[in-house]
């Protein structure tokens, strides 16, 4: 191929979160000798000093707030100017600026991905509905979302392509010494239990399920530290909370943080206690440094944990669950053990950043010369095609 192809992925805003993470890791390891990648991000650009974005091509087009009718004409001149090929836009954040745009500036293939939450009101299902049919490819994180999106927005199912996320196992391992660096720096004892969790203060993460599980555990005589890593406007919702709980004590906020690797270490038991999810990067992270983890049954989660083998699902907003499985684990080190052990080897045998990578290349790949000119492409075509149906048949 003698030119590169030119992707430009669409983000509602760059930040610290696990969809937006996901997102920057996949453009910053696509084969620079085969694609150029730009980030496009319709508001601000916020890393908060914990996201890396050197040697990216980031632009942000400045959204005004609420409906901004320039946006698609602003992605439309920075598309024609970047002479993209390929716009991939990301959730119902940039659905309709982002097919308007690509639309205008004739771009020869879109492609839309979904990573968890969706709108549902009837006005936004239709507009789903219709803007999806204009993309060449509809992409979905898991299988179960895959589902939900087919059945909520009455989408034909077979138009819907399942990636999952993947993780750098470079960069996520079982480390003593970093277990023991963390207890250093936040101030924790070696035998402190710490039940910790990852994501962005938002109601869909349903934070208070944890402090309502610790305030349960503390009230029975179990000691346990709760540890919340994130920033935002809801953390001193949850800090009140739990004080009203009467946990304040136990309970820990350390903001946003850039080795996630040397937090997750720092755990005894990784938590994600969110009402929907899509392919939980935090979740693959902690089963790449062999945590233990217990998660609600909602979205993904049931495809990346098998229950009682590589972790424990519990029913979604049940505290008392959460708490007795928090308890069960603390007293059996044992199952701690074999569950990190199991989650890390399906881990490393499912949701590596290359099996992540390779599936989205081959699909650029694919689409892209779907658009060329029949003269000269066949045979990249076909080899193209031949790969992906190959690398499917070993997942």
């Amino acid at each position: 191929m003698s030119q590169k192809i030119r992707v430009a992925h669409i983000v509602d805003e760059i930040t610290p979160a696990g969809k937006e993470m996901g997102i920057v890791k996949l453009a910053k390891n696509l084969d620079k000798e085969r694609f150029d990648c730009f980030i496009i991000a319709l508001n601000e650009v916020r890393t908060f000093g914990v996201m890396n974005l050197d040697h990216l091509n980031v632009i942000s087009l400045n959204k005004k707030p609420g409906n901004d009718w320039r946006i698609p004409l602003k992605l439309y001149r920075t598309l024609k100017r970047h002479q993209v090929d390929i716009v991939h836009t990301h959730s119902w954040g940039t659905l309709v600026e982002g097919i308007i745009g690509a639309k205008l500036a004739r771009i020869p293939v879109i492609i839309h991905g979904e990573h968890g939450s969706f709108p549902e009101r009837w006005y936004q299902k239709r507009i789903q509905r219709t803007l999806w049919r204009f993309s060449d490819k509809l992409l979905s994180v898991s299988g179960e979302l895959k589902r939900r999106l087919s059945e909520t927005i009455r989408f034909p199912l077979n138009r819907i392509e399942v990636i999952l996320n993947g993780v750098n196992e470079k960069m996520f391992f079982p480390s003593d010494l970093l277990r023991e660096k963390f207890r250093n720096e936040f101030n924790f004892s070696r035998d402190d239990f710490i039940v910790g969790t990852i994501g962005r203060f938002s109601e869909v993460k349903n934070h208070r399920m944890l402090l309502l599980a610790a305030a349960e555990l503390i009230k029975q005589g179990e000691v346990v530290h709760i540890v919340f890593v994130s920033r935002g406007r809801k953390e001193q919702e949850l800090k009140d909370f739990s004080h009203s709980l009467g946990i304040a004590e136990f309970t820990h906020f350390s903001g946003f943080q850039s080795n996630i690797n040397l937090i997750l270490n720092g755990f005894d038991i990784f938590a994600l206690t969110s009402r929907s999810e899509g392919c939980s990067n935090v979740i693959q992270e902690a089963m790449f440094c062999r945590k233990p983890i217990i998660a609600t049954d909602v979205g993904g989660n049931s495809e990346l944990i098998t229950n009682d083998q590589s972790g424990l699902l519990v029913k979604d907003n049940n505290h008392l669950e959460l708490a007795e499985k928090i308890r069960y684990l603390k007293r059996h080190p044992n199952i701690r053990e074999m569950l990190g052990k199991n989650a890390r080897l399906t881990a490393l045998k499912k949701f590596t950043l290359k099996k992540m990578i390779e599936s989205y290349e081959d699909l650029y790949m694919e689409e892209f010369y779907k658009k060329q000119p029949v003269t000269g492409s066949v045979s990249s075509r076909k080899n193209v095609r031949n790969t992906r149906k190959g690398r499917k048949s070993n997942v």
